[in-house]
């Protein structure tokens, strides 16, 4: 919901206690509450159970959100999808999500379109959104004719053909009976009503606003308005319903009840408790018995007879059949794999994005259809699982269906929940859910999530758009182990990575970096899967003599195999490549450890595909500072600061990428 209002909604709606809003607002913290860094208190979520006459329970949860208007939207929607997987309600009838927005915000914001826009889809559906405008014929100093180009702030709406309520906010009766509609309406045909709620702003903005400054008119007919307390009690008087005694007595009894509860406020300011500290850098098993595997490969790379494939996806099943049965996984396989042992272990696996049935680049196949009728199959929902795979196309959305997923992530914790760019750049148009609740919401509200992250990245020569998924901003980003970024370079430390969301003890949210042409390159042995663990970082295993090595490249991601085809063609006997698989948290101990085997190497280079101004450079850099040994010098290669990401032709990347190679590997 919107500011305006929110502590009238939390002490009468939520039962939030009234001392401790009082306490909130001098800055008296409960003890006994997470508050971590904290937000102010028009942002805060909270809970509570409302009890009807005849003592049946309706449990309320108002989440918390920024004040990036409506960017809740989405969120709220993933958290009540959410809700209706967990109880396993298929009619989406018995969660009910209710969006209070104001009218400048709901015409302007492109959330809310992308939002609406979700409603009827089968993997977002939330059987009916009640949405209600607090239209205060005003957003901040903008008025209507300067906001939008509809007639009303609902003419976005328009494009559900669902009811939209007009209704005067200062008449309660007509109020309630179309909240009463709304509701019996939602109910009835499961789909979206609006309810927009003309009322007017009494002071300005925020306290210390003044409004008759850009509004002179308006406030001044506002001035004049009696208030709508004034408007019942008269009709209530009218229709002999009370005596002006009732009315006196109620608002002494309300006006006592704030008293009382202003007296009991503490008096002692508590520091705010912290969050639980977890060793993120503690093993996690994550391993899965050959036996397992070979029941997930077989039903996976299976066709039903009835079933009619297409002749290219039936030779992608063929191959990781192959491929498994002698020893290796690829990408998609290990990723199949990942999926497979969580379901078969009760977990829920959901993943949504544009493409994410077959993947973009064709590698995942996780949906296939029938050539003859078009009708949909899931192989992985055929390995004998208790939990069915999710998964979903989504509409071409960034902002709000990521919203959806995170949202979705902070009920089904114990399931694990997926979000794949159809390009890595491409969640920029996502870039408030990062800021506002993926990287920061468990500092400032205790609201923990594990959303994983698939955004595909890599260097090719295909243009900046198609290049770069913008590392450096999520790097940006971290700290306090808010969030874990990974480039990773092993099939099977995806493998582990995907199982860790769900195993470990804490729920931390995951970006990856995801391969594009290196999907089919990237091999692992199925032993890593069966008898390894998740790596932070990993040592080059084709050194045998750890004193010979002058010179230690550190790399992440796709530009790591390219770098050891080059040591290769230049003959290059003494560089070691390490890779440092999971850049935040930086696991300092063990990069120490390794850069002190290589005791003998004065040079510790850097190399990374992009420009100098992006990529992981500038957050690794103090991190390799602090564990370099003695005499090691650490130096960057990659491409020069540059205000575009990548070239847009294949030449030039060839001829940047081949330079970059050479200089990272030459000890002299």
């Amino acid at each position: 919901m919107t500011h305006r209002g929110r502590l009238n909604v939390l002490a009468n709606m939520m039962g939030k206690p009234l001392d401790k809003i009082f306490n909130e607002f001098e800055g008296k913290i409960d003890p006994l509450s997470y508050q971590g860094s904290g937000d102010v208190k028009y942002h805060l979520g909270a809970k509570g159970t409302y009890l009807s006459k005849d003592g049946k329970a309706i449990h309320m949860v108002l989440a918390p959100n920024p004040s990036h208007l409506e960017a809740v939207d989405p969120v709220v929607e993933g958290i009540a999808r959410a809700l209706d997987d967990e109880i396993g309600d298929d009619t989406h009838s018995r969660v009910l999500p209710i969006l209070i927005h104001g009218d400048a915000a709901f015409a302007g914001q492109g959330v809310v379109p992308e939002t609406l826009n979700m409603a009827r889809l089968r993997g977002y559906s939330t059987g009916g959104t009640i949405h209600i405008i607090i239209n205060n014929q005003i957003g901040f100093t903008t008025s209507p004719e300067d906001s939008r180009s509809t007639h009303y702030a609902t003419g976005i709406a328009k494009m559900l053909q669902v009811p939209i309520l007009h209704v005067d906010g200062n008449d309660p009766e007509a109020c309630r009976a179309a909240a009463i509609f709304a509701f019996s309406y939602r109910q009835q045909f499961g789909d979206d009503v609006v309810l927009d709620m003309y009322c007017y702003r009494k002071y300005g903005h925020n306290e210390k606003d003044d409004p008759t400054a850009t509004q002179p008119l308006l406030y001044k007919k506002i001035k004049n308005m009696v208030p709508v307390r004034r408007v019942y009690e008269t009709r209530l008087l009218l229709e002999n319903v009370c005596s002006e005694a009732d009315l006196t007595s109620i608002v002494n009894e309300e006006h006592a009840v704030l008293v009382r509860a202003y007296d009991d406020r503490a008096t002692a300011v508590s520091s705010p408790a912290r969050s639980s500290d977890f060793d993120m850098f503690a093993h996690v098993h994550t391993a899965v018995t050959s036996d397992e595997l070979s029941i997930i490969a077989t039903a996976i790379s299976s066709v039903p007879d009835s079933f009619t494939i297409h002749p290219k996806v039936k030779a992608e099943a063929d191959k990781r059949s192959s491929s498994f049965n002698t020893g290796s996984v690829q990408w998609g396989m290990a990723e199949a794999l990942a999926f497979g042992s969580l379901l078969r272990e009760g977990h829920l696996v959901r993943i949504t994005g544009q493409d994410s049935g077959r993947g973009t680049f064709n590698h995942r196949q996780a949906v296939h259809r029938d050539i003859t009728n078009d009708t949909r199959h899931v192989p992985l929902n055929d390995i004998g699982a208790s939990q069915l795979l999710h998964i979903y196309d989504s509409p071409l959305s960034e902002y709000a269906v990521l919203g959806f997923e995170y949202g979705y992530s902070t009920i089904a914790k114990n399931g694990l929940t997926i979000w794949e760019a159809q390009f890595g750049d491409f969640a920029n148009g996502a870039q408030i859910v990062f800021d506002q609740f993926i990287s920061s919401a468990e500092e400032k509200w205790s609201q923990r999530s594990n959303v994983t992250l698939l955004l595909p990245h890599g260097y090719d020569g295909q243009g900046p758009e198609h290049s770069s998924a913008r590392l450096e901003r999520y790097l940006q980003l971290c700290a306090q182990d808010n969030m874990i970024v990974c480039n990773f370079t092993s099939p099977a430390n995806y493998f582990h990575a995907l199982r860790r969301q769900v195993k470990a003890e804490w729920r931390k949210p995951l970006i990856v970096m995801t391969p594009k042409g290196y999907l089919r390159i990237f091999q692992s042995t199925v032993a890593e899967l069966t008898e390894g663990s998740y790596q932070e970082i990993l040592d080059d295993d084709r050194i045998a003599d750890s004193t010979s090595v002058k010179r230690v490249v550190i790399s992440s991601g796709k530009i790591y195999n390219e770098l050891v085809k080059k040591r290769s063609d230049l003959g290059v006997h003494n560089v070691a490549l390490v890779r440092l698989e999971q850049l935040h948290p930086f696991h300092t101990e063990r990069m120490r450890e390794i850069l002190s085997a290589y005791s003998k190497a004065e040079k510790i280079v850097w190399c990374q595909e992009e420009p100098k101004n992006m990529g992981a450079w500038t957050f690794v850099q103090g991190h390799l500072h602090d564990v370099l040994v003695r005499q090691q010098q650490l130096t960057y290669v990659g491409r020069a600061a540059a205000a575009s990401p990548a070239t847009g032709s294949p030449g030039v990347h060839s001829e940047q990428q081949e330079r970059l190679l050479t200089e990272a590997l030459l000890t002299d």
